[in-house]
This record gives C-alpha cells, structure tokens and sequence, in this order.
C-alpha cells in the first residue's frame, strides 16, 4: 500500500504553523483539519470514494421533487456533522 502526505500551512505565515494534513491513501484523498481539536476530517464532495463505489454511470436530473432535495441534502448534512466547519459545501 502506498501512502503519501503533505501539510499546508498559510504562505504568508512567520510561524510554522500547519492548518492541513493532506493524505493521498491507495483509493482516497483524506484531508484532516489541523486547527481544530480532534482534527477532524473535511467534508468531502462527494459521499463515498469514488473507487469503492459502484457507481458505473452519472446523469444529469433537472426539476428534482422540493421534497425529495429537502431529505438528500439533511442526509449529507447528517454525514458531514462530524467534519471540518471550515468549508462546508451548499
């Protein structure tokens, strides 16, 4: 298994002081929030990795139920509760 790192910091930052991990794993990309205790993951874009999916195709849907959009987007906030409150995507 490969695993590879880097940490950021701010590129006008005097002091050393990292604000994110990034992980490449083999199968994902985990980025965790240094600056907060507990360092929690950030919320990703997606719901899954894409390579443990088995998603083999995507389209595009227009004029989505109010009510069905209302329940996928509570289900993502759900999931992300545990994240990050750095970047939240809406």
């Amino acid at each position: 298994m490969s695993v590879n790192g880097c940490v950021l910091c701010l590129w006008n930052s005097a002091v050393d002081e990292p604000h994110s991990l990034l992980i490449l794993a083999e199968e994902e990309l985990v980025a965790i929030d240094l600056s907060v205790d507990g360092w929690p993951t950030y919320n990703m874009p997606y719901m899954c990795s894409l390579h443990n999916s088995a998603v083999t195709c995507m389209s595009h849907v227009v004029n989505v139920p109010n009510m069905l959009w209302t329940k996928l987007t509570d289900v993502g906030r759900q999931q992300a509760a545990a994240c990050s409150q750095r970047v939240v995507y809406e």
